[in-house]
């Protein structure tokens, strides 16, 4: 897939000065207030070789940690709420194009998350990236012709949970990107993995905005080409 850096560039900065005044992106980016102005406010784009450099900027992995964890609300022992990422319009946008740059050379033509805080990243990742948009939900779709369907245990509190996807919307020609804003245990992901599969389809890789731990690797990592999560919170040991 090749990408016109010029234009995401721009569209990049724009999504940071929603999230940070000129003078910290002026740090980030090494560029003076007015050139960026004019980048941002004008429309005006950078050359091809600074409009390169500036994409891997404003999607590395240390500056966009900082961002997420500007935002990132605990609410106890280990309890997160991203309530304040997966709903951030600016934030998910750079997201976006983080799973565009990772993902990219894998031909992904389809994305897929499980309803409901994970699907405004998926929605953003599948129109960046020119795939079919594919949401898992709890309860059959009214209307389908028919439902691939697994259960996994949720852990708080610990109950079945069943998650159903159309028989029509994945194809054996569908190579698939797993989207999820939090990873922790892996279940609801390994779930995904296994109704992809039951379609056809061929589960390609997962992006995570925050995982948990590491134990949810070893559950999927086997069935998957790549993993990307932005941020990995390592749980403390409890005395």
């Amino acid at each position: 897939m090749r990408l016109d850096y010029r234009f995401i560039s721009v569209d990049l900065l724009r999504a940071y000065k929603e999230l940070v005044d000129y003078k910290e992106l002026e740090e980030i980016t090494g560029l003076d207030t007015q050139i960026l102005w004019r980048y941002i406010r004008k429309g005006v784009k950078p050359n091809s070789k600074k409009a390169a450099s500036l994409f891997n900027k404003l999607t590395s992995r240390e500056i966009v940690e900082g961002l997420i964890k500007r935002e990132l609300v605990e609410l106890e022992n280990g309890i997160y709420s991203l309530y304040r990422i997966a709903y951030n319009i600016p934030l998910i946008k750079i997201l976006s194009y983080i799973a565009l740059k990772e993902f990219r050379e894998y031909r992904i033509n389809a994305v897929a998350t499980v309803e409901s805080d994970g699907i405004p990243l998926a929605t953003r990742i599948a129109d960046v990236m020119n795939a079919k948009l594919v949401v898992a939900k709890h309860r059959p779709e009214i209307g389908a012709k028919g439902y691939h369907q697994t259960s996994y245990v949720s852990r708080d509190p610990p109950v079945y949970t069943m998650l159903f996807t159309p028989v029509d919307i994945l194809t054996k020609k569908d190579r698939v990107l797993i989207v999820d804003d939090l990873i922790n245990t892996g279940k609801t992901s390994r779930a995904m993995i296994q109704l992809i599969k039951a379609a056809g389809a061929q589960p390609i890789g997962l992006f995570s905005i925050i995982g948990i731990g590491d134990s949810w690797f070893r559950v999927i990592s086997r069935d998957l080409e790549k993993i990307y999560v932005t941020l990995v919170i390592m749980e403390l040991q409890k005395a």
